[in-house]
């Protein structure tokens, strides 16, 4: 399957799984609205395959689960047996399978939790772990975050360049201390910190960028550089994140329109 079909699926997949109930409906839904925000033309096959696709990942999830429940019930089952009769070379044997279910089940989280193409943080993880009922948990700065001119160079150097763009952009800010990263659509990233003032993360992006723009990224026979825009924004414990970050996003097409 075509790599930006097999993102757009995945990224589909992790959005609808926050929902209790999920119809066909929805998930062609969410399904048609990401591919138009990311430019990418659906046809016929390409919507069979991506189907099937995501039939095959949402049934190894629901394997997975089952499996592991089954085992944390055996487990369960049998550490009540061997504390009964006291066999501590038993119990030692169940703490370490325990352990390595723990592992499992870390691992499927944190798969759940993380965009397939960057690796950074999705926005599951942000409404799940940073937030409760959309609203910050604690006082902090926001800083939303924009690649300058990407559908121009999806349109000129093909999907495969874009994708090395984003990777690129997000290891980088996975650099910044004290700081969460998320992919939060498209070209769209989120840096948040608790620890850290406007001040201090403006520094931090101004050098990102500087940096950015003084590395060439081959692409054939050309070579050319990426920048990006950004709008910072501070937010207190129970503001409601999609009001900062209409905040964030207003001052960074300011700062965007200034450079024009």
């Amino acid at each position: 399957m075509r790599r930006d079909l097999e993102e757009l699926t995945s990224e589909t997949l992790k959005e609808v799984q926050t929902l209790e109930i999920v119809l066909p409906e929805i998930y062609k839904d969410v399904f048609y609205t990401k591919a138009k925000l990311k430019n990418i033309k659906i046809d016929l096959d390409d919507k069979e395959e991506a189907l099937i696709y995501a039939l095959k990942k949402i049934q190894k999830i629901e394997n997975q689960t089952k499996h592991s429940a089954d085992i944390l019930k055996d487990s369960v089952q049998k550490a009540k047996v061997a504390i009964e009769k006291k066999d501590t070379k038993n119990l030692e044997n169940i703490q370490e399978n325990m352990q390595k279910l723990e592992e499992k089940i870390n691992k499927l989280q944190e798969e759940l939790l993380t965009d397939d193409l960057t690796t950074v943080y999705n926005r599951r993880w942000l409404f799940n772990s940073f937030l409760e009922d959309e609203k910050f948990k604690e006082d902090g700065v926001l800083a939303f975050i924009d690649i300058d001119d990407f559908k121009e160079i999806n349109d000129v150097h093909g999907h495969l360049i874009g994708d090395k763009v984003l990777k690129l952009l997000a290891q980088t800010l996975k650099r910044l201390q004290d700081c969460f990263i998320t992919r939060y659509a498209g070209d769209e990233f989120l840096v948040l910190s608790n620890l850290k003032t406007l001040g201090q993360i403006e520094e931090k992006l101004l050098t990102i960028l500087k940096n950015l723009k003084s590395t060439g990224l081959k692409s054939g026979d050309s070579v050319f550089t990426i920048s990006f825009s950004y709008g910072l924004s501070s937010f207190s414990k129970g503001e409601n994140i999609k009001d900062i970050i209409e905040k964030a996003d207003t001052n960074m097409y300011n700062y965007k329109n200034s450079k024009a």
